[in-house]
C-alpha cells in the first residue's frame, strides 16, 4: 500500500522492535527502491523527536530534550515529581516513563502535536500495534482525531511484548485483553476493525489448535490455513524425554521455551517464546510450562501473557508442533515414535 501511493504523499511507518523497523525498510525499499516521501521510524522515535523534543518547554520551562536514557530510571523510583521523574540530570528522557512524558508534553502543547503533525505527515502505519499499551493508547486516541490518515496492523494474540509493563495506565488492556480496547474504539466510531484471519505459515491442524488457546469469549475469527506446502510430518505431537534425541535427529525442530529458567532438565537448543517471535520452522518443539501442561490435558483456555506466548510459539510452526511430555499423552497430542 505504501508503494502504490502517490508520490507526493508523505507517509511515516512505524514499527516497535529493531527487528520490524529494519524488516519494514526492506519490504518498502525493495517495492518502492525510488520512493522518498515514505520514513521508517521506532515509536520511541517517535515520541522523542515528534512530541517530547519541540515542545517539552511547554511542561517544564528551562527544560531541553538531551537524548534517551534507555536503562536507567528516577533516583526516586517511582515518587519521583516533576521533571525528575521524567529526565535525568542531563535532561535524557528515561525509557521507562516516556510514554507518560510524551502525553504531558501532548497536553500541555494545546494542539500543537497534532497540529505539527498534520503538517508533516498524509499518513501514519504502525505496525506491531499489539505490543502498545498504557499511555501509548492515549496518544493514539489523539491521532484518531486528527487529519492523518491512520493505518494500524496487528496481531492481539501476539501481544506478548510491551512498550513499558510498568505503566498502570489502562491496564486491564494489556496483552490478550488489548482487542477489547480497540472494540471499544471501533464502537465508538473512531476506527474500523477489518479482520484477516488467514495464516499462510501454518497448516489447518495447526491453525485450529491455536485458536483454542484463547477463551471463546475474545471472539476471534476461526483462523484459515492458506498454506499449500505440505511435508510427511504433520500434526501435533507429544515426545517422551526418552525419544528427544531421535525427534531431534529427525526433525531438526525449532525447541521453544518461556523463558531460561525452563527447560533446563534437557540439554536442547533453546529459543524462548519472546525471541522467536517472528521467527519460521518446518517443525517446533516446545518445553511446556505447567500452565502448557494443564492447558493440553484440560483444554482450558489460557489468560494473559501466557496464552500470547504460547500462541506465538506454535504458530512458528508449518509442519508439526510437539511438546516434552513425560507422562502419558493428552488426548490432544499423538504419540510420537521413531
Amino acid at each position: 500500500m505504501c508503494a502504490g501511493a502517490p508520490a507526493e504523499r508523505k507517509i511515516l511507518v512505524l514499527g516497535y522492535t529493531r527487528a520490524s523497523q529494519d524488516e519494514l525498510e526492506q519490504r518498502i525499499k525493495a517495492a518502492a527502491p525510488f520512493k522518498r516521501s515514505i520514513e521508517v521510524c521506532g515509536w520511541y522515535t517517535f515520541l522523542l523527536h515528534h512530541i517530547v523534543r519541540p515542545y517539552l518547554p511547554m511542561l517544564y520551562a528551562g527544560h531541553r530534550l538531551a537524548g534517551f536514557n534507555f536503562d536507567g530510571e528516577p533516583v526516586r523510583g517511582r515518587y519521583a515529581t516533576g521533571a525528575s521523574r521524567f529526565l535525568d540530570s542531563e535532561d535524557r528522557a528515561f525509557k521507562l516513563h516516556l510514554s507518560k512524558l510524551a502525553y504531558d508534553v501532548m497536553t500541555a502543547s494545546q494542539g500543537a502535536v497534532i497540529d505539527r503533525l498534520q503538517h508533516i505527515y498524509d499518513e501514519i502505519r504502525i505496525d506491531e500495534v499489539q505490543d502498545l499499551g498504557g499511555y501509548d493508547l492515549d496518544i493514539m486516541s489523539a491521532l484518531f482525531s486528527s487529519t492523518i490518515d491512520l493505518h494500524l496492523v496487528g496481531d492481539m494474540r501476539q501481544a506478548l511484548l510491551s512498550t513499558n509493563t510498568r505503566d498502570p495506565r489502562l491496564k486491564k488492556y494489556r496483552y490478550g485483553e488489548l482487542i477489547h480496547w480497540f472494540r471499544l474504539q471501533e464502537k465508538n466510531q473512531y476506527l474500523t476493525i477489518e479482520e484477516r484471519p488467514q495464516t499462510y505459515r501454518s497448516n489447518q491442524t495447526i491453525a485450529n489448535f491455536s485458536d483454542t488457546i484463547f477463551a471463546a469469549t475474545n471472539q476471534y475469527s476461526p483462523t484459515v490455513s492458506a498454506s499449500r506446502e505440505s511435508s510427511h510430518h504433520e500434526g501435533l505431537f507429544a515426545v517422551s524425554p526418552q525419544q528427544l534425541a531421535a525427534y531431534l535427529e529427525d526433525f531438526n525442530p525449532l525447541c521453544l521455551r518461556h523463558g531460561a529458567n525452563s527447560g533446563t532438565a534437557y540439554d536442547l537448543p533453546y529459543v524462548t517464546f519472546g525471541n522467536a517471535k517472528g521467527r519460521t520452522a518446518d517443525h517446533v518443539l516446545i518445553c511446556p510450562t505447567a500452565g502448557i501442561t494443564e492447558f493440553l490435558a484440560t483444554g482450558k483456555p489460557l489468560d494473559g501473557r501466557p496464552a500470547c506466548a504460547l500462541y506465538i510459539a506454535v504458530t512458528r510452526a508449518k509442519h508439526s508442533v510437539a511438546f516434552i511430555i513425560d507422562e502419558e499423552a493428552p488426548s490432544v497430542l499423538t504419540a510420537w515414535s521413531p
